[in-house]
């Protein structure tokens, strides 16, 4: 059984996070390497959106980063991806390093309240 002290740390860990502008191949990489540094994670899923003609424009995942990032190795990818993050501001700063060892990151814009950060960043292979 759940507590409600577990149930609030799982939820303050949750980071929603959305890719665009980028290939199915590109979202599925950073999805994975996602996957591998967040392994307890439950697997959320990925929404996909269709756009114009059919074409998928957002994916999107949910990821508990409760504790720290598994190391990931410098992925290969084609192209960039605008990643967005929401969530809690630890929680959000994990999968950020967790990106950061995988890819070249740039950060091109943070929001930031109390208990939620939004961050939108431009990642590319590294």
């Amino acid at each position: 059984m759940t507590s409600d002290a577990d149930a609030s740390r799982q939820s303050s860990a949750e980071v929603v996070v959305t890719a665009t502008r980028c290939s199915e191949e590109a979202a599925r990489v950073l999805l994975d390497v996602l996957e591998r540094a967040f392994p307890d994670s439950p697997a959320e899923g990925v929404a996909l959106e269709p756009g114009p003609h059919g074409k998928t424009t957002v994916w999107c995942t949910t990821v508990v980063a409760a504790d720290p990032p598994a190391t990931t190795e410098p992925m290969g990818l084609d192209g960039t991806v605008d990643v967005g993050l929401q969530g809690g501001p630890r929680a959000v700063d994990r999968v950020v390093a967790a990106l950061t060892d995988a890819f070249v990151v740039e950060d091109r814009g943070t929001m930031a309240g109390d208990q939620e950060k939004e961050v939108d960043l431009l990642i590319r292979a590294g």
